[in-house]
C-alpha cells in the first residue's frame, strides 16, 4: 500500500467475467432545445431569414422579429406569388430604406473571414436604374455604421431569382448584417442567409467549434431529431422526415414544443451528414403513431385509415438512409449530394410514450413493417418518462409482449438516486429486452452531478450485456435561451463551455475496453441514507395567494397561514419527519398555479427533506418529491389532475410514518409512497481489458482500462493491481478533480478539467484520489 496520505483504497482487477461492452455503448442525443440548433449547431448567421416567425412560435413573435427597419422607405410582409408554397411570407422594401438583421447575438467576424450571403428576390421597380441607384447594398455593419465587410447586388425582375455574393471582412468586429435599398427601388426578399465559408470554398452547414466539440466525445452514435420534438405537440406537430430535406425553402417550418421556432435548416440529411462528421452512427427516432401526451392534453393518435401511408413514410427513410442509387430514396439521396448510404442500424420507435392502446396498435404496425422489409435494422421501443411507475412497467410489459430488441429508458435523477443505482442493471434479465439509457443527467452541472453519472456509467458497462447504448441529455444549450437545465455544453455567440459531465462523458467513450473484469474494492463503505431526526412543515405558493385554515399538526390545532405569489415560505410548526400528521383546508384567493408543502429540515441545513406539490406541471398535477444535497426529484408522480381551483377550498392530509408518506387530497388518496433509504455506492470502480496491436511491430498487448470515482471528502492513498504476475506496469492516468462537489453551475464553464499523467509501477499501480475526483488509468 502507499505511504502517501489519506484513506486506504485497494482496486483490484480480476478474471474476465464474459461481459463484452458494445463499441456502439456511447453516443449522443441531440434535440432542438435550447436552441441548439438555430443559433448554435447550425452555422446560419441571420435569425428569421425566412419571416416565417409566428404567434404560434412565441407569443409576441412576427415576420419581421430578429429584424430591424431604418430610413423613410417602407417594409411590407407579403404572401402573394411567394417563393415557395411553404415558405409563404417575404418582405417587399421600397427604397430608400435598410433592412438590419441582429442575428444571434451579433455577426462576428475576424479580418478575412469570408461570409456568403444568399437570398431570393424580385425586382419589382426601378431594376433598370443603373448604378448604385438599382443596387441593394449588402453589409455587416456595427452600430456606429462602421462596416465590416460589404458587396453589392442588382436584383433581377421578372420573378424570384437567387443571388449569392461573398462578403470579405476588412475588420474584426461584431455586427449586425443590413440590406439596404436605395431610393427609387422596390424589391421582394426572402430566404436570407449569411454562414461562413469554410476552407474547401463551401459555406457551412455546422459551426465549427461547437462541432469539433461533438468531435471530441467520440461518439459511436447520434440519436435525433429529438425526444419531445419528435412526435411534437399535436399531430401537426409530429416530425415528418421528407418535408426535412431539399433546398431551404421547400422545408416545412413550423412551431418548437419547447417555445420558439423551427427553421429545418438542420433536416434529417443534415442530421445524417453530423454523424457523418463525427464518425458516429445514425439513430433516428421517429413517432410511435402519437403524439405527445404532455402538454396541451393527452396524446393523439395518428388516425386507423392514415397509417399505412404513415408506415410507408418510416420504411422510406430506411431507403433513405441505406438504398442504393437504385432505390427511389437512395436515388433521392444521391441528387441532395450524398450518393454513399448512411449505414443506419438504429431506428427508435416512439419517446416517453403514455403506453396505451393506441400507441400499441401503430406501434407493432410500424415495427413489423420495418422487421419485415429490414431485419437489419435494430427497433427501440419505449418505457415511459421516468424510470419507475406505470408507463415504465407496462412498457416493458409490451416489449416483453413483443420480444422489442431494445427499450430506451429515461432517468433525470439527483444524484444520490445515481449512486443508490449503481447495480439497478445487475439484477435485470439477460434473457430480455437489451436498454438504451437513452436520455440521463443528475440534475445539475455541479461536480457532485458528474462523479454520480460517473459512477452510473461504470456500473453500466459492467452489465453492458443488459445496457447496449446510452446518451446524456441535454446535449447543448444556448446562454440565456435554455428552457432544460443541465446540459452537457453550454455556448454564446463566441464561447463553446463544457460542463464537467462533458469530461466525465468523453473519458467513457475515448478510452473504452472489451471485455469486462471482476472488480473488487477494500476500504469503502456505503454511505448509509437515514431519516433527519427533525424539522418542520412550511408552505409556500409562487404565482398564486392561498389561506391555509383549520390547520392540525400531530393533533394540535395551529392558526391560519396565507403565503403569497412571491413564494416565501411559512412555517406552520415543528415535526419528527419519521412520525407527523398534519391535515388543513387550502383556499386559493388569486393566481393561477398551486402550492407546496415541505416537510423535513429547512432546505438551508443542506438536509433532505419531503415536498408534497398540489398543483405542480401549470396547476395540472400531483406529486412528492424529494431534495437531498440541495437537489430536487420527484419520486412520486407527476400524477394528472383537475387542480387547484380558486374560491374553492381543498381538503388536505399528510401522514409521514417512517420512510411512508401519504397524501390525500379531498378524500382521495393521491399519493402513497415509501422512500428509498439504501446506502449510496459514493466510491465505484470498474474495469475491461482490450487487446492492441502496434501496427508497425504487429505486437499485441493486454491492455486494463479502469475507472474509479471518489465522490467523498477523503483523499484516498489508492492501490489498482492487476491480475496475474505482469510485473512492470506502465500507462497514462487521466484525472478529474480540482473543485468542491457544489462547484460548477449552468452557463458556466467547468470547474474542473481533465489532467493527464504518465504512471509506472509493479503489478499494477499507486495512485493518490483527490476528494471528489474521477481516474481513469489505461495499464499495459
Amino acid at each position: 500500500m502507499s505511504a502517501v496520505e489519506g484513506v486506504p483504497l485497494l482496486v483490484e482487477i480480476g478474471e474476465p467475467t464474459g461481459v463484452t461492452i458494445s463499441p456502439d455503448l456511447w453516443g449522443l442525443f441531440i434535440e432542438d432545445l435550447n436552441d441548439a440548433l438555430d443559433g448554435g449547431l447550425n452555422a446560419e448567421l441571420v435569425r428569421n431569414g425566412d419571416f416565417e416567425f409566428s404567434p404560434a412560435d412565441h407569443d409576441g413573435w412576427g415576420p419581421l422579429t430578429g429584424w430591424r427597419r431604418e430610413s423613410s422607405g417602407t417594409v411590407e410582409i407579403r404572401t402573394e406569388d411567394p417563393v415557395h408554397p411553404v415558405n409563404g411570407t417575404y418582405a417587399r422594401l421600397t427604397g430608400p430604406v435598410a433592412l438590419t438583421n441582429e442575428g444571434f447575438d451579433g455577426v462576428g467576424v475576424e479580418v478575412g473571414d469570408r461570409l456568403r450571403l444568399t437570398f431570393a428576390s424580385w425586382a419589382v421597380s426601378g431594376h433598370t436604374v443603373a448604378g448604385p441607384r438599382g443596387e441593394v447594398r449588402c453589409a455587416v455593419t456595427q452600430p456606429d455604421g462602421a462596416e465590416l465587410a460589404s458587396a453589392v447586388v442588382r436584383p433581377a425582375a421578372g420573378g424570384w431569382t437567387w443571388n449569392e455574393v461573398d462578403l470579405v471582412a476588412r475588420t474584426m468586429g461584431r455586427g449586425e448584417l443590413r440590406l439596404e435599398v436605395p431610393d427609387g427601388l422596390t424589391v421582394e426578399i426572402d430566404v436570407v442567409s449569411l454562414r461562413p465559408v469554410g476552407a474547401d470554398g463551401a459555406a457551412l452547414t455546422f459551426r465549427p467549434d461547437l462541432l469539433a466539440a461533438l468531435v471530441d466525445l467520440h461518439p459511436a452514435f447520434i440519436r435525433f431529431p429529438g425526444g419531445c420534438v419528435a412526435h411534437g405537440l399535436g399531430l401537426g406537430n409530429m416530425y415528418h422526415w421528407k418535408p426535412s430535406i431539399g433546398p431551404r425553402h421547400e422545408r416545412e417550418q413550423t412551431f418548437n414544443l419547447w417555445g420558439y421556432h423551427q427553421s429545418r435548416q438542420i433536416g434529417y440529411l443534415e442530421y445524417f451528414e453530423l454523424c457523418e462528421a463525427t464518425g458516429a452512427t445514425p439513430l433516428p427516432v421517429v413517432a410511435a403513431g402519437v403524439c405527445c401526451q404532455n402538454l396541451r392534453g393527452r396524446a393523439a393518435a395518428i388516425p386507423e385509415e392514415d397509417i399505412p401511408a404513415y408506415v410507408a413514410d418510416v420504411l422510406d427513410l430506411v431507403e433513405f438512409a441505406n438504398g442504393g442509387p437504385e432505390t427511389t430514396w437512395g436515388a433521392r439521396r444521391a441528387e441532395l449530394g450524398h450518393p454513399e448510404p448512411f449505414g443506419m442500424r438504429y431506428l427508435g420507435l416512439g419517446n416517453e410514450d403514455e403506453i396505451t392502446d393506441d400507441l400499441r396498435s401503430r406501434y407493432a404496425a410500424v415495427s413489423d413493417a420495418v422487421a419485415a422489409a429490414h431485419p437489419e435494422i435494430a427497433i427501440i421501443g419505449t418505457v415511459g418518462p421516468q424510470p419507475f411507475g406505470e408507463d415504465f412497467e407496462r412498457g416493458w410489459d409490451f416489449a416483453r409482449e413483443r420480444g422489442i430488441a431494445m427499450v430506451d429508458e429515461h432517468a433525470y435523477r439527483t444524484p444520490r438516486w445515481f449512486h443508490q443505482n449503481v447495480e439497478r442493471y445487475d439484477a435485470y434479465s439477460r434473457a430480455e429486452s437489451g436498454v438504451y439509457f437513452g436520455e440521463y443527467a443528475a440534475r445539475t452541472n455541479r461536480v457532485r452531478s458528474a462523479l454520480a453519472e460517473a459512477a452510473f456509467m461504470i456500473a453500466m458497462e459492467r452489465n453492458a450485456d443488459v445496457v447496449r447504448l446510452a446518451s446524456y441529455a441535454p446535449l447543448l444549450a444556448r446562454v440565456g435561451h435554455t428552457q432544460w437545465t443541465p446540459d452537457l455544453v453550454y455556448f454564446d455567440a463566441e464561447r463553446v463551455l463544457p460542463s464537467a459531465s462533458y469530461f466525465v462523458q468523453q473519458a467513457f467513450a475515448a478510452q473504452c475496453g472489451v471485455d469486462v473484469r471482476r472488480v473488487t474494492v477494500a476500504g469503502a463503505e456505503p454511505v448509509p441514507v437515514v431519516l433527519p431526526t427533525a424539522g418542520s412543515v412550511r408552505l409556500r405558493s409562487p404565482g398564486a395567494s392561498l389561506t391555509f385554515s383549520g390547520i392540525v399538526l400531530d393533533g394540535e390545532p395551529a392558526p391560519v397561514a396565507r403565503t403569497s405569489p412571491e413564494g416565501e415560505v411559512v412555517v406552520v410548526g415543528a415535526i419528527a419527519p419519521s412520525s407527523a400528521e398534519i391535515t388543513f383546508e387550502a383556499l386559493r384567493t388569486s393566481g393561477t398555479e398551486g402550492f407546496m408543502v415541505e416537510l423535513g429540515p429547512e432546505a438551508d441545513t443542506g438536509e433532505s427533506y419531503l415536498e408534497a406539490v398540489l398543483g405542480g406541471w401549470q396547476n395540472k398535477a400531483t406529486m412528492i418529491q424529494r431534495w437531498d444535497d440541495g437537489i430536487s426529484n420527484d419520486v412520486h408522480g407527476p400524477t394528472g389532475w383537475s387542480g387547484v381551483p380558486t374560491g374553492e377550498p381543498v381538503r388536505v392530509r399528510i401522514v409521514l410514518d417512517g420512510p411512508r408518506v401519504q397524501v390525500w387530497v379531498d378524500g382521495e388518496l393521491r399519493h402513497d409512497h415509501v422512500q428509498d433509504l439504501r446506502p449510496e455506492h459514493r466510491v465505484v470502480a470498474g474495469a475491461a481489458s482490450r487487446v492492441v496491436r502496434d501496427e508497425t511491430s504487429g505486437v499485441e498487448t493486454l491492455e486494463h482500462v479502469v475507472r474509479v470515482v471518489n465522490a467523498t471528502d477523503e483523499q484516498r492513498a489508492t492501490r489498482i493491481a492487476l491480475p496475474g504476475d505482469v510485473g512492470a506496469t506502465v500507462g497514462t492516468l487521466t484525472l478529474l478533480a480540482g473543485a468542491g462537489p457544489d462547484e460548477g453551475e449552468a452557463f458556466e464553464a467547468s470547474p474542473v478539467n481533465p489532467v493527464v499523467s504518465e504512471v509506472r509501477g509493479t503489478g499494477g499501480i499507486d495512485v493518490v484520489l483527490p476528494p471528489w475526483s474521477f481516474a481513469v488509468a489505461v495499464l499495459r
